[in-house]
């Protein structure tokens, strides 16, 4: 794997993703204006000083979609590490406790939340709970750590007969370190794959509810609640949902692009057949 080159979609991808990060990132240091700042006449269209134009309340859009992504891309990064890290402990115990009690059980709520849709699943979280950010990301977590789990354990199952796990379960190593230090460097290629990818479907589906308004609460802006603002003046002033729009689709495509080349890169298990 140290010989294998890198492949040009990891770089193009990796590029097109750190430009995003740092425009979200060193925000102030691209627009001077706050993003709760009305500052213009109102749907106003691209100029040298709005590149994106402003939204219905005068306020510069380029400027809310940077500091939007501030606001997705940290909720989806957060959400993604606790889903990664439920999921990946649970498929390590499972896998190595397979056809028992506890396998039978976690591996049939799996079955559940993966046979019911997501977005009804966080709909009626919202209406239990609340809308907000918070409760979102909750909703998001309680079902996102279950690709991890499925491939935590599909890769348990192959390996876990190897001769280093054996060697280590006869010099008596306990179950977190060989969890930890055999089981877990084994599938963090498959695991590293996976994560970019539900990181690009896991900004789409926040930004989705988002705009159906379960996200962020105005005026904090949000690449997801920018659109929904944007959608009543579309007919109007369509150029309001370019600049969130082409955020959430060039932040997903690089990730693709990453995960893509990865995959051939790093996955030595991308056969495995993660729903058994």
């Amino acid at each position: 794997m140290g010989n294998r080159k890198i492949p040009s979609t990891v770089l193009l991808g990796s590029i097109l993703l750190l430009v995003i990060i740092l425009l979200v990132i060193a925000a102030p240091l691209f627009t001077s204006y706050a993003p709760d700042e009305a500052i213009a006449e109102r749907l106003q269209e691209f100029s040298f000083s709005h590149p994106f134009g402003t939204d219905r309340y005068g306020r510069d859009i380029f400027c809310r979609t940077l500091y939007g992504g501030r606001t997705t891309l940290t909720a989806c990064f957060l959400a993604l590490v606790m889903a990664l890290f439920i999921g990946t402990f649970f498929g390590i115990i499972t896998g190595m406790r397979s056809r028992g009690l506890l396998d039978t059980i976690i591996m049939r709520v799996i079955d559940v939340l993966m046979a019911f849709p997501f977005m009804v699943f966080a709909m009626v979280f919202a209406a239990l709970w609340g809308t907000g950010l918070a409760n979102l990301l909750i909703a998001v977590v309680a079902v996102w750590w279950v690709p991890f789990a499925r491939l935590a354990r599909s890769v348990v199952l192959q390996v876990k007969n190897d001769p280093s796990i054996q060697a280590a379960r006869v010099l008596g190593a306990s179950g977190w370190r060989m969890g930890v230090f055999e089981l877990l460097p084994k599938m963090i290629g498959s695991l590293l794959v996976l994560a970019t990818f539900e990181l690009g479907t896991l900004i789409l589906s926040v930004s989705a509810l988002s705009f159906l308004g379960m996200g962020a609460l105005p005026p904090t802006p949000e690449w997801g609640s920018m659109l929904s603002d944007a959608r009543a003046h579309f007919f109007q002033a369509p150029h309001i949902l370019l600049g969130p729009a082409l955020f959430i689709v060039l932040t997903v495509l690089s990730l693709n692009l990453i995960g893509e080349g990865l995959r051939d890169m790093l996955d030595p298990y991308e056969h495995i057949d993660i729903l058994n």
